[in-house]
């Protein structure tokens, strides 16, 4: 019954390395365990389920957990996209321009020069230490935040999806072994009548043979006698 245990010990796999990035990442575990409130999240609805890419697709990620389906790769950069595009946080040079600039120049292959030549580029344009690196943080933060909201709807989903049917699965397990402590007192008690049967039969055969031999021999006892009493008298 071991494949059943496994069946039967449902659970959710996470990424966990973000947690070690943000600090708002630490509570991630913790959110997907215990919802007590709605959950939303633009790539999973309640009144839908995910739609998922073909299987074509998610055999690579499936198979390598460092690999990220694309369109999550792609959400991530469209979410800081819209960030910077929308939160006055962001109004001019801040840590994405810095990181969109430096991909720019990936000819410099000194990392210590490329560096420091994005930084001085658009240090023109405003850019200071602080404000690279709080800009950085809060991008961090975004990030963090949306895995939160992503786990927080993705185990709500679960639960909609998967917890009544685990249950009815756990109740055909349980019926099952019931069936099966049923089956095989069924199977001793066939044995056992199988066997009496048996023993029955062979004796009420043995029975059955000796008394028809023994009128056989009576009879051709008694006709012996007849034919001597014929040819002597």
């Amino acid at each position: 019954m071991g494949f059943l245990k496994q069946i039967l010990k449902p659970f959710v796999e996470f990424d966990s390395d973000n947690k070690n990035k943000t600090e708002p990442d630490k509570t991630i575990v913790e959110k997907q365990t215990d919802i007590e409130e709605a959950a939303h999240h633009p790539l999973i609805s309640e009144d839908e389920a995910v739609n998922l890419p073909s299987n074509e697709q998610v055999a690579p990620a499936r198979n390598n957990s460092s690999i990220p389906l694309p369109e999550h790769v792609r959400y991530f950069e469209e979410l800081l996209d819209k960030a910077n595009r929308e939160n006055p946080l962001f109004t001019g040079p801040d840590y994405k321009e810095f990181i969109d600039t430096k991909v720019d120049i990936d000819d410099i292959t000194d990392e210590t020069i490329k560096y420091q030549t994005v930084f001085n580029i658009l240090k023109t344009s405003g850019l200071t230490k602080n404000k690279l690196i709080s800009t950085g943080q809060e991008y961090l933060d975004i990030v963090g935040r949306d895995l939160n909201a992503f786990q927080s709807a993705h185990a709500q989903l679960y639960k909609k999806e998967l917890v009544s049917r685990e249950i009815d699965l756990k109740n055909k397990v349980a019926e099952l072994q019931t069936l099966t402590q049923t089956i095989n007192a069924l199977k001793a008690a066939i044995n056992q009548l199988t066997k009496e049967i048996n023993e029955s039969q062979e004796e009420l055969n043995f029975t059955k043979r000796s008394f028809l031999l023994a009128g056989e021999m009576k009879q051709q006892e008694i006709q012996s006698e007849l034919n001597k009493i014929s040819k002597f008298f």
